[in-house]
């Protein structure tokens, strides 16, 4: 989840310098410094507010507890202010005491991950009736965390709405470029379809924020459909801000669109692609070589601009010696290599002398070579993508379980690290040969076999027969899974047998082949995964084409993916690289790049129903 990280920009400290009002009648918190508040707080005997409560009558006792949960969350109790403001009923609160309760509650809330509480405390019918006697401090708060929040459940227009009403409010010129980045990056995430039909409903109903609002999404619109074509796209940018000229975005565009007109100048003019020929990785470089060139060939035909293309084979040979005879022979970028060892050779380099795009990951390398850029489909993203899909929807004990290939295991540690540092608790962690297994380690996993040796402890001190039905153990809520399809279709239905049918399970997108097969996948009914928007995309030109000429076995579907969207990615690396907030809509999945020059996927979401594939919304709620 990209807006984790924006959730709690404020905190409950800076409302206080702002000069936030507690409770009607005995304030608790006053003052600009929130240092000497959290002193006074300190200072304050909570036991005998909570004793005064207790022989108090509502909704004086209200106003007590409130009193002692703002106190407690300063001095940084923040489960026991949770635990007493769970107890209030704000309906038993006054005007002012309301505003205080949501602000305190929110960001405890927030702070604990628990979202779906804050989804409620947050859109309260009530806070919505008072918005216009609070002050704009308190505005400002509450607009942001309902924005943040909305991003974290899914919900991009509801965010939007928030940051538009945000931006008269905001007086701070850092904030408010802050403000338009996040809206940008909502509108960034909403599909071409959702983004024209809220245009539309926009143009329909003409109102001043409207208006606005129609031209962010106009020019989202531009943004997202000319994603293939920098020189289309530049067009109908200026176009667009020479019909919009007052738009905040034409006074300020979004730093991605900024870099447009740099990137045309300076796109190469000779693409050198280095991938394996012949050897043990020829049948997967022919893959992302064909899903390259196909993509070349479509963008020919739209009229895109196309560099020269050189191949060059690197079964053999050192990768240095291969990338220098490309150097030499004019190229201005280097796409690949695919073995992982020879992007590994290239990452320790002091420099590279051309951008290079590697299809692939290196091993862990303190500070790669500068000008190495990578990307692939790491089965570790979609691990860490899944600790925190997972997490937003409210588990916090997971089972793991993979196959014990080294990809497995690299999944589920990178899945347990990202997890663990949400503040979750991994319960336990088994793997599976595959070989006649699966029934054993699940079994012991889920404790059956200690439920079976109470049972026999019971029947061995009664004559009599005793009905008995194992139990699995309890202390988990959901299991993170890595496995192959054909290991899948046996895991899921052995869950089931061993008494975990309604436990949540989430997996790779390995489960999932590609190829609809509803008799077979019914066993992996609802498994939530993630997966390549490529697997949905059928209308997408490029992959016609493909499928028409190469008909590709499952398995290497997701390299010919790779493939078309490291021709989107070749023109654009300065772009993600400058711009934190650039996102690239590729077939793989959502593409940006972290500081090592590391392209993150975020997949899209489905789940099996029926033994059919369908697509999930951001995040569901298990509450």
């Amino acid at each position: 989840m990209d807006f984790i990280k924006h959730v709690g920009r404020f905190t409950l400290a800076s409302i206080v310098a702002a000069g936030l009002h507690g409770c009607g009648g005995s304030t608790p918190i006053i003052d600009d410094r929130p240092t000497t508040d959290i002193e006074q707080a300190a200072a304050v005997d909570i036991d005998a507010l909570l004793n005064q409560a207790q022989m108090s009558r509502s909704p004086q006792k209200e106003q007590l507890l409130l009193q002692a949960a703002q106190h407690l969350s300063l001095q940084g109790e923040q489960h026991w202010a949770r635990n007493l403001l769970n107890s209030i009923d704000p309906t038993l609160l006054d005007d002012e005491q309301f505003i205080a309760y949501t602000l305190t509650f929110s960001e405890i809330a927030l702070a604990d991950d628990a979202f779906f509480l804050a989804q409620r405390i947050l859109t309260n019918p009530r806070l919505d009736q008072q918005w216009q006697t609070l002050a704009v401090e308190q505005q400002v708060l509450l607009r942001q965390r309902r924005a943040d929040l909305f991003m974290v459940l899914g919900e991009p227009n509801a965010s939007i709405e928030e940051l538009l009403a945000l931006q008269p409010l905001i007086n701070d010129p850092l904030l408010d470029i802050d403000n338009q980045d996040v809206l940008w990056q909502a509108l960034m995430s909403m599909p071409v379809a959702e983004l024209t039909y809220r245009s539309q409903k926009a143009a329909n109903t003409p109102t001043l924020q409207n208006e606005d609002l129609r031209g962010w999404y106009s020019l989202a619109l531009i943004s997202k459909n000319n994603q293939g074509n920098l020189d289309k796209q530049l067009f109908q940018i200026n176009q667009w801000v020479a019909r919009w000229p007052q738009h905040p975005a034409s006074l300020r565009l979004p730093k991605d669109l900024q870099l447009l007109q740099q990137l045309i100048e300076e796109r190469p003019a000779q693409v050198a692609v280095l991938l394996p020929q012949q050897g043990r990785l020829a049948k997967a470089g022919k893959a992302v070589r064909d899903g390259f060139v196909a993509a070349y060939y479509q963008a020919l035909a739209n009229g895109s601009h196309t560099p020269v293309l050189k191949f060059y084979d690197t079964s053999e040979g050192d990768i240095v010696d291969v990338y220098n005879r490309a150097s030499l022979d004019g190229a201005d970028l280097m796409i690949g290599p695919l073995d992982k060892n020879k992007v590994t050779t290239l990452s320790q380099q002091e420099s590279l002398p051309i951008p290079t795009l590697a299809v692939n990951y290196s091993e862990d390398v303190a500070e790669p070579a500068t000008n190495l850029f990578q990307f692939g489909l790491s089965a570790e993203d979609e691990a860490r993508q899944i600790a925190r899909r997972a997490w937003v929807e409210g588990h916090r004990y997971a089972m793991i379980l993979t196959t014990d290939a080294n990809w497995g295991r690299r999944s589920a540690d990178a899945f347990r690290q990202a997890w663990e540092n949400l503040g979750g608790t991994i319960i336990t962690q088994s793997e599976f040969t595959g070989e006649g297994d699966f029934s054993n380690v699940i079994k012991q996993a889920l404790h059956i076999n200690e439920s079976q040796k109470r049972a026999q402890g019971v029947r061995a001190l009664f004559p009599q027969p005793v009905e008995f039905e194992p139990r699995r153990r309890q202390d988990a809520d959901m299991l993170f899974m890595v496995a192959r399809p054909t290991e899948a279709r046996q895991i899921k239905p052995t869950l089931a047998f061993h008494y975990a049918s309604k436990l949540p399970v989430y997996a790779t997108s390995h489960i999932y082949s590609g190829t609809e097969d509803r008799k077979a996948d019914r066993d992996l009914n609802n498994i939530r995964f993630s997966t390549l928007p490529w697997f949905f995309d059928n209308n997408n030109a490029t992959k016609q084409v493909i499928q028409q000429a190469a008909n590709p076995a499952p398995s290497y579907q997701r390299l010919y993916a790779l493939g078309v969207d490291s021709f989107q990615l070749y023109p654009r690396l300065k772009q993600l690289q400058q711009s934190e907030y650039t996102r690239l809509y590729g077939v793989t999945g959502s593409l940006s790049m972290n500081a090592q020059r590391r392209v993150e996927r975020e997949q899209i979401w489905a789940k099996m129903n029926n033994g059919r594939a369908q697509s999930l919304p951001m995040v569901v709620s298990h509450n």
